[in-house]
């Protein structure tokens, strides 16, 4: 695996207030052999291709929603890179494909972002990676904004890596995760081959409040004996 560092322009933000850091993103290698596996959305990778089975999330996108097809945007989280229905393509430049955990809630430890095989001017330009616990309100947990170059240059299917505490900060769980892009390099259409989200889970409130009750009433019996 070829491993190399590149520099990148990073905005770590919420929706309504932006903090510039400078940091350098990790390229893990170019197809799907880069791929890091067994993501959030499929930790036992033997989700089908081409069809919405074993996977362990719901998938939701602004257009264009299923596996396979004209090169759906759930595309994007079928473990694989390549040509035609290996990607998402190529639907406006302000578009989004997002992973519902249901219950579950986790925070963003890392993820990639990987090229497709159509030219580098369908590549975003500007993307980010939101965060919501109720697919209403959403957080940007990463902010990427080069105008007219993408972080991958003109490599194909290159998988490239973000670190949580390395390229950003994060330390709130959520349960859905969203890839938003508002623009490409140049013209119109949008493409991404893949999508991995990797996390911690943490428990619900409800379940920390009752283990906390739990201890609470355990101690109060301790303390009458």
């Amino acid at each position: 695996m070829n491993i190399k560092l590149i520099p990148l322009l990073v905005l770590t933000a919420t929706l309504t207030f932006l903090t510039p850091t400078a940091n350098a993103s990790l390229i893990l290698g170019t197809g799907t052999s880069a791929l890091v596996g067994g993501d959030l959305t499929d930790p036992e990778n033997d989700g089908l291709v081409n069809s919405n089975v074993n996977y362990d999330a719901t998938f939701r996108s602004s257009v264009e929603p299923g596996f396979g097809g004209g090169e759906f945007a759930f595309n994007v989280f079928d473990n694989t890179l390549t040509s035609r229905n290996g990607k998402w393509c190529c639907s406006g430049g302000n578009v989004w494909v997002e992973a519902d955990f249901g219950t579950d809630r986790y925070i963003l430890d890392m993820f990639t972002l990987s090229s497709a095989n159509d030219v580098p001017s369908r590549d975003s330009d500007q993307w980010r990676i939101l965060g919501s616990n109720d697919g209403i309100n959403y957080t940007a947990l990463y902010s990427y904004d080069v105008a007219g170059q993408s972080i991958w240059g003109s490599d194909r299917f290159e998988v490239v890596q973000f670190s949580n505490n390395a390229d950003y900060n994060v330390n709130t769980a959520y349960s859905i995760f969203r890839y938003q892009s508002t623009s490409v390099v140049s013209g119109s259409n949008h493409q991404l081959g893949e999508i991995e989200f990797f996390g911690t889970k943490i428990p619900e409130p409800s379940t920390i409040a009752i283990f906390a009750l739990g201890l609470i009433g355990l101690a109060s019996r301790q303390f009458k004996k």
